[in-house]
Parts: C-alpha cells; structure tokens; sequence
C-alpha cells in the first residue's frame, strides 16, 4: 500500500510538471504569434511625440502613474523607430521574471514537500501565462507598464522577510524593497497597492516598529507625489466617489468588487460552451458575482487569521499565497475607485472587462497557494486540493485557446489596417476599432499616423510609403529576377483615399520558389508605375494544426492584404513580390471582382 501511495504521488508530481511545461510553451507561442505589432489601443494617444520625454513620463494617462514604463516605450521610439518588437520582448521578459520571483520562496519553502512545490508551480504558471490576461500581455506596451507593477511589487514580497527578521544588517534589503515600491507605485496605478499590502505582511511578520512606519511614510509620500502629478483629475474622481450615499458607495462597490475578482473564472467556465452563448452567458448568468463574493470572503478570512496569529514568516509559500491575494485586493480597491465615473454604465460592461484579468488571476492563484499550504497538514484535504491544483489547467485551457485563436487573427486584421495606412487609404470602421479599441475615433488615428509618417516610425518605418509613384524600374535600382511567383488576387472592396480619390482594397494568395511566402509585394499599373504596397501573413502548417488545430483564417495562414491608390477600374493591375529589393519578373493579375475568398 505505502508502494502505491508513492508510486501514485510521483505520477501525480509527472503529469503537473508535463502539464506546467505544457501551459507555458502554449501560452508563450501564443503571445508571440499574437502579439501587437502597431500602435493600438491607448498609444494612439499616449504617443504625443511633440512632447519631451519628461513631460510624457511625469503626465498621468487615464488615472494611471507610467513614469517607468513610459521610458521604455520612448526608448524603443527613439532607438528602435517604434517597433512593437523590443516592448514585446520587455514585457515577455518580465513576465517570466515576476513567475519566477514568486517561484523561488515557494521552492525555498522546508515545510513542504515536493508535491506541494510543484503544484504550486503549476498554479503560479497558469496563473501567468494564461491567455484570459491577453488584453495585456500581448501588447507590448500595456504589459510593459502591468508586469513592471507586478515584478517589482514580487521583489519587495521576496526581501519583505529579510528587512524584518535583521533590522541592523537589512539596509540593502530595506532599499531594494523601497525601490521597488515606488518602481511597482509609478508604473501603473494598480502598483500603489504595493504599500498597504507591505504593511499588513510586515505586521504578520512581527518587525520593529520603525520597519512599519518607514513603510507606511514611504507608501504615504508615493501617494502625495501620484496626487501631485498632473493632470490633477485624482480630486474630482475622490469627490464623486464619496458624494454617493454611504449605503450606495459600500453595495456598489462590494458589488463591482466581486465581479472584477469572479470575471476570469466565469469567462473560463463559459468558454466551455459555444461562441454563440459565450456572451450572453457571462453577462447575464451572475456567476462572475457569485464566485467574486466567495473568493473574496475565503481571502478575507485567509488575511483575517495571519493578521491575528502573526505567523506568515513560518511558510514562504503562504507568505506568497498571501502577499498575492492581499496585493490583489487592494488593487482590485483601487479599479473600483479609478473606474467611479463609469459607475452608471451595466458593472459587466465595465468591471468584467478582461484587461483586469491581469490581477485578478493572481488573486486565484494566491488562493490556491494558501490551500496548497494548509493542506499540507491536513492529510483528508491533501489530495482533494492537489486534484483541484491539477484540474486548473484543463478547466482554463478553452478560453486559453480560444483567446489565443482570436489574438492571432486581431493580429492579422490590425496588420491589415496598417497596410491601409502605409497606403494612405482611410480604414473602414471595424478597421478604426481593431487599431483604438473603439469605433469613432478615426481622425485621433489619422492625425497620429501623419506624424509616425513624418518621423518614419512603426509601420512606416521600412519607408514603403514612399515606393508609391515610382516606376518598376526605379525601384531597388530595377533589380529583378525570377522568383516562380505564383498565385491569385482580386479586389474586394472599394475605398477613399485620405486626399479623396477612389482606392481598391486587393486580397490574394501568392507563393514563390520552395512555397515560400513573399512577405511585402507591390502593385502596379499597365505602365509599371507602384500603385500601392501589400503586406502577407503567415502561419505554418504544423503551428496552425499543433496549437490552433487547424482553425486559422486564411488571413492568418497565407493571404496577402493590399491596396491600391487612385484606383481607376479600366486599368489592368498587377502585384509582383519586392522582398530583400528585388523585385520579381513574373506579374500575378488583379482580377476585377468583389467578394471573400
């Protein structure tokens, strides 16, 4: 009996190693293939390239402190033209440092066992590279300013221990942790609750009292100096906040709280089902509150009994547990209050959006890292928690999928609409809201995208913007050579120029010697001058069937996605690959027709 009780628990210890390596390889081949390779979302606005880069960094963005993160992406505008690439990379980095921070006092831990340690691996695993944060993570930029918050704030957790237990010989540790506060306060608001969840584990901790009140005067001056910054919008939002009724203020919030702490479980829930109910579902079904109000009543209860026994320091791995699930809350406290003007619309329209999943699953996490820990001692509640701990992966991994899926194909259609821009062809609305993550707001857009041009920055800065008007044989010197280019294209769509002549929107599949996809290609006129620039993407067939089982659309797989300016229809076109500045001989046909393919 002792032989297969052994014998079970390493089989256990296998499958939840296979399953953490098998998570993170997934999700890191989904970031990349479906990361932000433009300007989105809010950097259409946060990128006021007449601005110094002191001004850009000390102006507070929606509610949001990014004087540390703003460095980074005006380092990669300054050094690297605005290529989405190095922010990608910066943020991923990140990432896998913040696991690993909160990784190693789990594997430091001596009172528990192996088991224990590697479940809690595979939860810290999940719990960050899980495609439900992909709002985030798959943007450089935004995951830049989270992960910086969340990295920082992990190593001032991991010292936290040290500067209590040796005051006289803490001095580095009591900096470090200090530092990384203020980077965690000032890469994003989320980061100020880095200092009340510092207090409450040194309290559990039992420190001097001066370690205590140098972290609450340094969490104080990081809030006045957050307040200070401009604009000074912090004033207005506290004064809404409280002018409600105090029974009005505590429901809603208590009520908001718990939908932005129980969103990422019932959008992993529901992604069971099919697309066609997933919506309705996670809207109407309620479970998103319900399983908030019971998450958030275990970590008050969790925090509640370290607050009175003041014995965290006897487990690094509930220390961590704990340190997650507190940091969480208070900045899950700090959305609501930063989201009070909002207070009118639906809580699902506001509170479940997904770009909080990026701290409410370490919420998660943190639980299940404090019940990994208790059951320890409780040999009934070992294996029930364990089995939970192993089931996690699978109970995510449809909307881990599917996210994956929709990213890589955004991905595609963003690229799309950037192609539109180099060829100075206004987007269509459902293009306008890929790029800003909202319809109406194309002239933001357009103004923006005249100044990158002008600068030669992000998707302008190869310079293919200014192959339109040359002839064939000004182009690349007129190089030329055969490249067994093959294929169909044809127009689909019909469209304006941002001077107001007509252009064509051109789609197609071409494909050269070896089956190699041509990856830029330009189209001309009768008379061989370039009429406009395409752009192709392209997934190979083993990464389609190996992580996206086939499902790709051909936009993803292996079209290409032109456009043509001044577009007259008595004209014949035709596209031709131009890739390493040689242009091929053969010529593949526009054909005149309107339609998908």
């Amino acid at each position: 009996m002792h032989k297969f009780a052994v014998l079970t628990e390493r089989a256990v210890q296998i499958c939840a190693a296979l399953a953490a390596l098998a998570f993170f390889t997934s999700g890191a081949v989904y970031l990349y293939l479906g990361r932000w390779t433009v300007t989105h979302y809010d950097y259409w606005w946060q990128y006021d390239l007449n601005r110094t880069w002191l001004e850009t960094a000390l102006l507070k963005v929606n509610n949001h402190s990014l004087f540390f993160p703003s460095l980074l992406w005006l380092a990669d505008l300054r050094f690297f033209r605005g290529d989405q690439l190095p922010l990608f990379i910066a943020g991923a980095a990140l990432l896998v440092i913040t696991a690993s921070l909160l990784l190693t006092p789990v594997w430091h831990d001596k009172t528990v066992g192996l088991t224990a340690k590697i479940m809690s691996t595979l939860v810290v695993i999940v719990g960050n590279f899980w495609m439900g944060r992909a709002t985030i993570t798959t943007s450089g930029g935004f995951n830049c300013e989270n992960s910086l918050a969340m990295a920082a704030a992990a190593l001032a957790f991991l010292l936290l221990p040290t500067m209590c237990a040796r005051p006289t010989r803490s001095l580095p540790a009591t900096v470090i942790v200090v530092c990384a506060g203020f980077v965690a306060s000032f890469s994003c608001a989320e980061g100020l609750a880095t200092w009340p969840t510092l207090v409450l584990l040194a309290w559990c901790l039992r420190p001097p009292r001066y370690s205590l009140e140098l972290l609450a005067l340094a969490g104080l001056t990081a809030a006045i100096i957050f307040i200070l910054l401009p604009p000074h919008d912090v004033y207005p939002l506290l004064a809404t906040f409280f002018s409600r009724s105090l029974p009005s203020m505590v429901y809603g919030s208590v009520v908001w709280l718990c939908r932005l702490l129980g969103s990422p479980f019932s959008h992993a829930v529901f992604a069971w089902w099919p697309n066609k109910f997933y919506v309705h579902l996670v809207k109407s079904s309620g479970l998103a509150e319900a399983s908030g109000a019971v998450g958030l009543v275990l970590a008050l209860l969790v925090i509640l009994l370290q607050i009175v026994r003041r014995n965290t320091e006897k487990s690094s791995l509930e220390f961590t547990g704990v340190a997650l699930i507190a940091f969480s809350l208070f900045a899950m406290a700090l959305v609501v209050i930063g989201r009070t003007d909002y207070f009118h619309f639906p809580p699902s329209k506001v509170f479940g959006h997904p770009g909080y999943f990026f701290w409410s699953t370490l919420f998660w996490s943190g639980l299940l890292l404090v019940a990994i820990r208790r059951a320890e001692s409780k040999q009934w509640l070992r294996w029930p928690i364990y089995l939970a701990a192993l089931a996690l992966p699978v109970l995510v991994f449809p909307k881990h999928y599917k996210e994956g899926l929709f990213r890589r194909q955004i991905r595609s259609e963003a690229e799309s609409s950037a192609t539109s821009l180099v060829n100075g062809v206004r987007c269509d609305e459902r293009q306008i809201g890929i790029l800003s993550g909202a319809v109406g707001r194309a002239e933001a857009v357009y103004h923006r995208a005249e100044e990158l041009r002008a600068r030669r920055l992000d998707m302008f800065a190869d310079g293919l913007q200014d192959w339109i008007g040359l002839g064939d044989t000004d182009l690349f010197g007129g190089r030329q050579k055969p490249e067994g280019l093959k294929g169909w294209c044809g127009v689909v769509a019909l469209g304006q120029c941002d001077n107001g002549a007509p252009a064509a929107r051109v789609l197609g599949q071409v494909s050269k010697h070896r089956s190699l996809i041509p990856k830029t290609l330009v189209i001309v006129d009768p008379t061989g001058v370039v009429r406009g620039v395409a752009h192709s993407s392209s997934t190979s067939q083993f990464i389609n069937y190996a992580f996206y089982l086939g499902k790709l659309s051909p936009l993803s797989t292996d079209r290409f996605v032109g456009y043509i300016r001044d577009y007259n229809p008595q004209l014949q076109y035709a596209v031709r690959s131009a890739d390493d500045g040689i242009l091929s001989e053969e010529k593949i046909p526009v054909q005149r027709w309107f339609g998908s393919q």
